[in-house]
């Protein structure tokens, strides 16, 4: 693709930055850029390398130049781009006047603060939500600043999308740093930096920071404050510290290109903006293991977590913000261990190679609305009518293609009675497991229905689906794609000669894998090493629930004074729970205030209720059947269990740190990617039941904790794991195999 980054100016502030960083990636990928000024920056020019770089006009003259847009038009006539990225409001005002006079390339602009906060006019309004008519998709840093577009300007909800700010680490070591800090503010060895880094305009705040350091040196003349950066107000902060005799103290550096330099030198990060976006420069500290200071406005809490990787203060409180950065800055062991946790979440959340690929999935879709066919036929195929996580999230995905235009058709191989979340009919096969190794009359039936469907893509989710879809596709000749949906760790079920035999056999037909998760990926390449240049990742979703609110929904929960713990899935043996009722006797044995609940059906199920009445449990766990809907437990559980044997990335878990419910569980399959031991959840050596039981009752014990690590867990669902944002991978990888292309081309971390 050819993709035109339009920025204000080419400069090194944030929009244009993450503009060419993404870029950059993005010619890593093999697309063509140009990056794009409307205006001539006067110095210190950003450019792209490998891109094709240019200013529209030399500089910003009166309200609107027609002048810039006869050049505009002109790039997109010369050049033709199948996508424009619009940074800055500026760029979009231009862009939309220039789409009128150029062939329809869909336009796309990246939302960076809260909109309402600065359309200050009925007029202003008005224009606003006539230029968003022509844009196509409105991506955003944050779920708050998009939620408020939202609202503000009646923009389409389906037409947005959450994309965070990708944070490069840079690691700098001692013997890289040109200067020492310290040495060019002859500053003592024991003195500690807090650093600012931003523009000099108002809604930075810089006179708060005047006040709270006049503070700070009557207490503690050992803490400096270094400034980073230049603006309208530079002059005026310069006479403040002088007027206020803060010449030791506060320390303005100017604009400086070596910031992740400066940053490793820092001790603390703070900001006390008016108004903020999602703040990136939090992030840039946080890739420097500096944890950060700040005021609660925009979107800081999702790049900041309270307690954990710094502070958030409330109502520009001066005392606390100064009382929380005095004891940042003064207790070194604190000051490491949330400088360690930044460092995770930049690294887990703000990875600039995860965020160029969503990048590269909604480019793909809206150059795809010109240079596609609008509609894919798209046949999903289920074992069996159940809920099962693999039935569930094929349904939740069938709706989300549906919902983008797409046509699907569901079947299962067995009935079943479940009444599973797809807005269609489900047909049955109506086969009988007895015949499941040699079924040609099911086989059969599933030709009759691909060659009435005609489908573009046919996908079989998981277990007896691949069998089936291999052997009609052979014996019938029909010509669709296949996709297999690898949902677990097939290791533990392939365990002799002739099984490992019959699934190489079927897996050489496939055309595409998609695994679940990388453990789940990893395991099958090992197994079956030709699966390599077919496999990709792309994990199990969450559906989105818009204003949630836990006031309006019943307690389903009889015992609710006691801790309620849960657990959700077949009672098969993989789930162990065996194991399960092991743990909870250990905790109860400490505590008897758990109570656990038990969701699902199986064959199991005698043997775990004559368990759990041997070790006299009966009063203490519930075994509550198959419950069509658990998302009430799951909100008022107080923690939910997962101590399975086996497990590819369950989708319970993550719709548990969806409804900000505490997870703990075994460190099998792919659970790690998404809990990290008291940071998003607690994650346990696999069969180590005294550490499981130790740490439910920790969650019990320590409050402050179960906050963190709910707000963390809640923080990665929305930003890797919705159904909103997977559906559109699910659609790249379609759209290519449909054009007869190798989705894995363009995803080469999936090799």
């Amino acid at each position: 693709m050819k993709i035109l980054q339009l920025v204000t100016k080419r400069q090194y502030r944030g929009a244009e930055v993450f503009a060419a960083n993404l870029s950059s990636e993005l010619i890593e990928f093999g697309h063509e850029i140009i990056f794009a000024g409307l205006y001539q920056h006067d110095s210190d020019i950003l450019e792209v390398e490998n891109a094709l770089n240019i200013d529209l006009c030399t500089k910003k003259t009166g309200n609107f130049s027609f002048y810039l847009v006869k050049n505009l038009v002109a790039l997109i006539k010369k050049e033709k781009p199948d996508v424009v990225q619009c940074n800055g409001s500026d760029t979009l005002k231009y862009m939309v006047v220039a789409s009128f006079f150029t062939p329809k390339t869909p336009i796309t602009y990246r939302n960076i603060s809260t909109i309402s906060e600065w359309i200050d006019s009925p007029i202003k309004l008005k224009v606003y939500k006539y230029l968003f008519k022509r844009v196509a998709h409105v991506t955003s840093v944050g779920s708050e600043s998009i939620q408020d577009l939202i609202n503000t300007l009646g923009y389409p909800e389906g037409q947005t999308s959450v994309i965070r700010r990708g944070i490069p680490i840079k690691e700098i070591k001692t013997s890289q740093i040109d200067h020492s800090l310290r040495d060019e503010l002859k500053l003592k060895d024991k003195d500690k930096i807090v650093m600012h880094i931003g523009n000099f305009s108002p809604e930075k705040n810089h006179e708060f920071l005047l006040d709270i350091f006049s503070r700070i040196k009557k207490e503690n003349s050992g803490i400096k404050l270094v400034c980073v950066g230049d603006g309208i107000n530079f002059s005026s902060i310069q006479h403040q510290i002088k007027k206020q005799s803060l010449e030791h103290t506060v320390f303005l550096l100017g604009f400086r290109k070596d910031i992740p330099e400066l940053l490793s030198q820092a001790d603390c990060f703070i900001l006390a903006s008016k108004i903020e976006g999602v703040p990136g420069v939090i992030l840039e500290a946080a890739s420097q293991r500096v944890p950060s200071v700040a005021t609660n406005v925009g979107g800081v809490p999702e790049v900041l977590i309270n307690g954990k990787t710094g502070f958030i203060i409330d109502n520009f409180d001066k005392k606390e913000f100064k009382e929380r950065l005095i004891s940042l800055v003064s207790n070194s062991e604190i000051n490491k261990e949330m400088g360690e946790n930044a460092f995770r979440l930049v690294q887990n959340e703000f990875n600039p190679l995860r965020n160029a690929r969503k990048f590269e999935v909604l480019y793909t879709r809206l150059a795809n609305k010109r240079l596609e066919k609008e509609k894919l036929r798209i046949l999903q195929i289920i074992q069996k009518k159940q809920l099962r996580g693999a039935e569930v999230f094929a349904s939740q995905l069938g709706n989300h293609l549906q919902s983008s235009g797409h046509i699907v058709k569901i079947i299962s191989i067995y009935d079943g009675t479940a009444h599973l979340p797809f807005d269609g009919k489900i047909e049955s096969l109506n086969r009988n497991k007895r015949h499941r190794s040699f079924d040609p009359n099911g086989w059969r039936k599933l030709n009759e229905i691909v060659k009435s469907f005609q489908p573009d893509i046919i996908q079989a989710n998981a277990s007896d689906t691949l069998k089936y879809a291999v052997l009609s596709k052979l014996f019938f000749r029909w010509k669709a794609p296949l996709v297999y949906r690898n949902a677990s760790t097939s290791s533990f079920y392939i365990k002799n000669k002739l099984t490992k035999n019959v699934n190489a056999f079927l897996l050489k037909k496939i055309d595409l894998i998609i695994s679940v998760s990388q453990a789940s990926l990893k395991d099958l390449n090992i197994l079956f090493p030709f699966t390599k240049n077919k496999s990709l990742v792309i994990p199990v979703g969450v559906e989105e629930t818009l204003d949630l609110d836990k006031k309006k929904i019943k307690n389903p929960f009889k015992n609710k004074e006691k801790f309620n713990l849960l657990h959700i899935g077949s009672f098969t043996r993989e789930k162990n729970h065996i194991g399960l009722i092991k743990i909870f006797n250990k905790t109860v044995a400490k505590n008897n205030n758990f109570h656990l609940s038990l969701i699902g059906e199986g064959p199991l199920i005698p043997n775990i209720k004559k368990l759990v009445s041997d070790l006299e449990l009966s009063e203490n766990v519930d075994f509550l059947g198959e419950i069509e809907n658990p998302r009430d437990y799951l909100i008022f559980s107080d923690t939910f269990l997962l101590p399975s044997l086996v497990e590819g990335l369950p989708g319970v878990i993550l719709e548990a740190m969806y409804y900000k419910t505490p997870v703990v569980a075994y460190n099998v399959g792919g659970v790690s990617e998404v809990l990290s031991n008291n940071l998003t959840g607690k994650l346990i050596k696999f069969d180590d039941e005294k550490g499981f039981s130790d740490a439910v009752i920790e969650l019990k014990r320590n409050k402050e904790l179960m906050v963190s690590i709910v707000q963390n867990a809640y923080a990665l669902i929305c930003e890797n794991f919705l159904n909103t944002d997977i559906k559109e991978d699910f659609l790249t990888s379609y759209m290519e195999l449909e054009r007869g292309e190798n989705p894995l081309n363009l995803r080469p971390e999936h090799h």
